[in-house]
C-alpha cells in the first residue's frame, strides 16, 4: 500500500479509504477470512512516507501523507518469496495451469517469478549459491538446472525437493537486487500524470522536481521476504543461500538512495549461526577496524553495521520479543529450542533407570 502511494497520483489513498476496500484488499491478497478478525482487530502502520491506521473491522482506515512525502517518496521494488516457492517445479506448467478469480499471493508470486526467469538464459546462466555445480537456466519458458562438471541438463521437475525450493529463491533475488537504480515499469499514464502534477504547480521543472521525478521512475531500493529459506536443504546449503542473500542486498544498496531490506522467517539454527557469524564480522570490524588479520577474514561484501541487524521471535501472547543478545550482541537461539530440555530430561531418566545415575 505504501509502494502504491508512493508512486500514483491522489486518486491511491481515497481509493481504499471508503467501503471497507482496504480490508477487503488485504483479505482477498493475503487469502485470509473473516476468521483471522475480531471485533478488537486493528492496524497501526508507520512507514517512510505514509501512516495507515484501522481502529476496526467495521470502519474504513485513515491513510496520512507524512510532511516530508513529496521529497522523501520512492520507488521500491517489493518481492514476497513464500514457502510454496516450490510449486513453480513440482506443478508442471503453473503459470498456466493456477488459476485465482482475483489476484493473491500466489498468483503475485507466480507472476513475479515469471518476471524473473526471462533473463537466465544458456548463455546467461545464473549459478546457484547453495551448491557447488549447479545453475539454472530458462529454455524457451522451460526451467532447467546444468550440472556444469558434466555439461548435463535436467528439467527442474526432476530435480531434488531442495534444488525445487532454492532455486526460485536464488534466481528471484539475484534478479531483484540486480534492478536497484534501473528504470522501474511505469506506464504512459502514470507518467503523464506525474509531469502534470509538478506542471501544475509551476511551470518550471525544478531540480527538485526533477529528483523527485526520478526517484519515482528508478528502483531506489530492493525488499525481499522470505518464508522459511531453509527448506529441504542441508546445513551447508543454508549457509550459502543465507550468505548470498545478504551478500546480494550489500550490492544493491549503493545503487539507489532507499534502504534496502532482507527479511526471513525461519525456524532453522543453521540460519541463526550464519548470521551470527556475520553479526561477529560486524562487531569484530567496529572493534579493530584496522586490523590486517580481520580484513583477511571477513568478507567485505557481506558486512553490514552491527545496527542493520534485528531478530524477533513471536511469543505465546502474540508479542514480539527482541532475541538480540546484547551482552555478546548476537541472535539468541533458545526460544526456538524447544526439544533440547526435554531430550536431556529423558536421557537422565533412561540413565537413571539403566545405571542408577541421579537425575
Amino acid at each position: 500500500m505504501e509502494k502504491l502511494i508512493m508512486v500514483s497520483d491522489e486518486e491511491a489513498i481515497s481509493q481504499y479509504t471508503h467501503n471497507l476496500k482496504f480490508l477487503k484488499s488485504m483479505k482477498q491478497f493475503h487469502r485470509f477470512n473473516d476468521s483471522y478478525f475480531s471485533s478488537a482487530s486493528s492496524i497501526r502502520y508507520e512507514g517512510d512516507t505514509i501512516t495507515i491506521t484501522m481502529e476496526n473491522i467495521l470502519s474504513d482506515v485513515k491513510i496520512l501523507r507524512k510532511p516530508e512525502f513529496e521529497t522523501v517518496r520512492y520507488n521500491t521494488k517489493l518481492s514476497f518469496i513464500p514457502s510454496e516457492r516450490n510449486l513453480v517445479s513440482v506443478i508442471r506448467n503453473i503459470d498456466q495451469s493456477y488459476r485465482s478469480a482475483e489476484s493473491d499471493v500466489l498468483f503475485n508470486y507466480i507472476f513475479e517469478w515469471g518476471e524473473a526467469k526471462d533473463s537466465y538464459t544458456a548463455e546467461h546462466p545464473k549459478r546457484l549459491s547453495f551448491t557447488d555445480n549447479i545453475e539454472y537456466i530458462n529454455d524457451g519458458g522451460n526451467d532447467l538446472v546444468r550440472l556444469i562438471n558434466e555439461n548435463k541438463m535436467i528439467p527442474a521437475y526432476y530435480a531434488s525437493s531442495g534444488v525445487q525450493s532454492a532455486m526460485p529463491l536464488d534466481v528471484m533475488a539475484d534478479y531483484f537486487t540486480g534492478l536497484v537504480g534501473k528504470n522501474a515499469s511505469v506506464s504512459k499514464h502514470d507518467l503523464a500524470n506525474t509531469l502534470a502534477r509538478y506542471l501544475g504547480k509551476d511551470k518550471e521543472l525544478t531540480n527538485e522536481m526533477l529528483k523527485s521525478i526520478s526517484n519515482k521512475m528508478k528502483y531506489q531500493s530492493v525488499q525481499l521476504f522470505i518464508e522459511e529459506p531453509e527448506q529441504n536443504l542441508y546445513p551447508d546449503s543454508q549457509r550459502n543461500l543465507t550468505i548470498n542473500l545478504v551478500c546480494a542486498l550489500k550490492q544493491a544498496m549503493p545503487k539507489g538512495r532507499g534502504d534496502s531490506m532482507l527479511v526471513m522467517t525461519t525456524h532453522s539454527p543453521y540460519i541463526l549461526s550464519t548470521l551470527n557469524v556475520l553479526i561477529a564480522e560486524a562487531y569484530a570490524m567496529d572493534a579493530k577496524p584496522k586490523s590486517d588479520k580481520l580484513r583477511n577474514i571477513v568478507n567485505k561484501e557481506c558486512l553490514f553495521p552491527l545496527s542493520a541487524y534485528s531478530a524477533y521471535y513471536i511469543q505465546e501472547n502474540g508479542k514480539f520479543a527482541d532475541i538480540i543478545d546484547k551482552d555478546i550482541t548476537m541472535i539468541s537461539g533458545n526460544e526456538l529450542d524447544g526439544v533440547s530440555d526435554w531430550v536431556d530430561d529423558k536421557i537422565a531418566r533412561i540413565n537413571a533407570v539403566l545405571y542408577g545415575t541421579k537425575r
